[in-house]
């Protein structure tokens, strides 16, 4: 407060000063103009300095709360106990959160803020999602080597007689190419063999 009284002090003498200057020099209008003016030039840093500190300054401070991995709901709950407001930040894949919890906050937690602050919340929005590569019509090794690069998993393999076919041939999938699914998932396979089929499966 000391620091801004005294900036103030320096603010009206160098205003002051200058505006007296220009009276003199310049037969500026009458002083009924000109002095308002230097009135209001010498106020604007009172007036400035007492909505800050009652409206700004004034306000009391609160620790924000860890809410990383809450549900946005129960987030929102535990910043509103302190007195915080919450600001939506989108949603992002994070295979380690469930989906709809928070994954990251801005500020972070423990920081002191001002009551009424807006904290920032990302969401998780669950697993991610890629697309069932078309393995119908090619070789068993092609196939496995297409689920790989897609970061999916070989899941059922069942087989199929079909003479007229090459052994290890695709014949169906499960899900169907070009469904969505999450990143990691099993695809079933059903192939061709040209021997007995057994009712055993892979």
């Amino acid at each position: 407060m000391s620091g801004y009284l005294a900036l103030y002090l320096v603010f009206a003498a160098v205003v002051s000063l200058v505006i007296g200057l220009l009276v003199v020099k310049l037969n500026l209008p009458a002083p009924r103009i000109v002095i308002p003016a230097i009135i209001i030039f010498i106020l604007s840093p009172v007036l400035a300095g007492y909505v800050y500190l009652v409206y700004f300054d004034a306000l009391p401070e609160t620790v924000v709360p860890d809410v990383v991995g809450l549900t946005k709901a129960g987030a929102a709950a535990r910043l509103e106990e302190a007195e915080l407001k919450v600001r939506d930040g989108g949603e992002v894949y994070q295979l380690n959160f469930r989906p709809g919890t928070v994954v990251t906050q801005r500020p972070e937690a423990g920081r002191r803020v001002k009551v009424g602050r807006a904290v920032t919340l990302m969401v998780s929005s669950g697993r991610q999602k890629v697309t069932a590569p078309d393995l119908i019509g090619k070789p068993f090794s092609q196939a496995a080597k297409m689920i790989d690069a897609a970061e999916l998993k070989l899941g059922e393999i069942r087989r199929e007689n079909n003479p007229d076919l090459t052994e290890g041939t695709v014949l169906a999938q499960e899900p169907l190419p070009g469904e969505m699914v999450d990143l990691g998932r099993g695809i079933d396979l059903l192939i061709s063999t040209t021997g007995i089929v057994t009712e055993e499966t892979e």
